[in-house]
């Protein structure tokens, strides 16, 4: 199963796992932070790799997935790489 997670980095320099999003039959599901869900399903996130940077939705699946990484790029929030959990 294809994942990111997403990281808040709080004052002290520690880093928390602020959202899971996970690639589940095409589509991602995201568990964690809910206003963060919210806002993924309603205005999406840009796609970094169009010209256009039209928008991109969890319905998108892997390509939403992929652009979370460039989305989330501050020293506040961060996002992984596309992992894959070859267990699941």
């Amino acid at each position: 199963m294809k994942f990111v997670e997403i990281y808040e980095t709080k004052n002290n320099g520690d880093q928390s796992i602020v959202l899971v999003c996970k690639l589940e039959n095409g589509v991602v599901v995201c568990e964690g932070d809910e206003l963060m869900k919210r806002n993924f399903d309603a205005k999406g996130i840009p796609d970094y790799g169009s010209e256009k940077r039209e928008m991109v939705f969890p319905k998108d699946g892997i390509r939403f997935l992929e652009q979370l990484k460039f989305h989330f790029k501050s020293g506040y929030m961060n996002a992984s790489d596309v992992k894959d959990d070859k267990i699941n």
